[in-house]
């Protein structure tokens, strides 16, 4: 059965970045926008079906303003991979689009939400943005499917190569999840790894890390996982990966869908209604 409907913020495609940016060309905007019954500000996804399109936009994005939002404050990318062809597009409104390598990806494989992409040894490349920066805080939240029988390393999304640079870079082995923080004129590097398993092999689960400058948190299926010291953020220069490290190391076996990628640190009750639950006493309630 599928988890009870979930709501992210209405967030708007079509928008050029001026500036912050290199992004490959956007989605042409909708004749129309209908209505579908939502708020104005929220965007409701509900079981395995893919939303109706989001309201387009004119508005346009200072170059050095990252967090005038045409959305949402926060949020930088999202990445929803219901193309089966051309760019990997940017649902923000930021434009940080990105290219997939013409092999090792099927495109339009079933997702979590609509469609989803698959990954046997491609991947996905976005340019470099100081708007993708994370100066204060970071959430990263994607769904990932790992098939069976897959015990090799796999990174999800990275941006530098983990070799005495900036960077953050998040992985999987055995079932557990990875995520690296760490600066290069700085010792040591936030290091918060799940324990093996704890990520079944077959569907589709929620991972969503949170680090607000002091702790970093894991939260798997809206449940709070575990906890470590946080911070080293700041400045990349590299590109963002999804799908192998920049290196070309650590090739992803398995799928992923609906990528986001925030500058602020997100509560575990909006990391809650993200993974399809619902919000109640302190708890995450997902449906069977």
């Amino acid at each position: 059965m599928s988890l009870a409907p979930r709501f992210l913020p209405r967030l708007l495609l079509g928008v050029p970045l001026l500036g912050c940016a290199t992004p490959l060309p956007p989605p042409a905007a909708p004749a129309s926008t209908p209505s579908h019954g939502a708020s104005p500000t929220t965007l409701e996804i509900a079981g395995d079906e893919a939303p109706p399109p989001p309201e387009s936009s004119t508005k346009q994005i200072a170059a050095a303003d990252c967090t005038a939002s045409p959305a949402l404050p926060g949020l930088a990318a999202w990445y929803r991979f219901e193309e089966t062809e051309g760019p990997v597009l940017d649902s923000s409104g930021y434009g940080h689009h990105g290219e997939a390598t013409s092999s090792g990806l099927v495109r339009g494989a079933p997702g979590r939400v609509g469609q989803g992409l698959s990954f046997s040894g491609g991947h996905v490349r976005v340019p470099s943005s100081p708007c993708l920066d994370f100066t204060t805080a970071a959430t990263l939240e994607l769904w990932v499917r790992i098939p069976p029988g897959f015990g090799g390393v796999g990174s999800t999304v990275s941006r530098g190569t983990g070799n005495m640079d900036d960077n953050v870079l998040m992985n999987t082995s055995c079932g557990n999840m990875q995520l690296i923080f760490s600066r290069k004129d700085v010792q040591n590097s936030t290091n918060l790894t799940s324990a093996c398993g704890v990520i079944p092999a077959g569907p589709w689960t929620h991972i969503a890390y949170v680090n607000d400058g002091r702790t970093l948190t894991l939260y798997i299926n809206g449940a709070l996982t575990s906890t470590g010291p946080g911070g080293f953020l700041g400045p990349l220069r590299s590109d963002l990966f999804i799908g192998r490290r920049e290196q070309g190391v650590f090739p992803f076996a398995g799928a992923m869908d609906e990528i986001l990628w925030w500058r602020e640190a997100r509560t575990q009750a909006q990391i809650c209604g993200d993974a399809g639950g619902s919000w109640s006493g302190g708890r995450c309630l997902l449906r069977p």
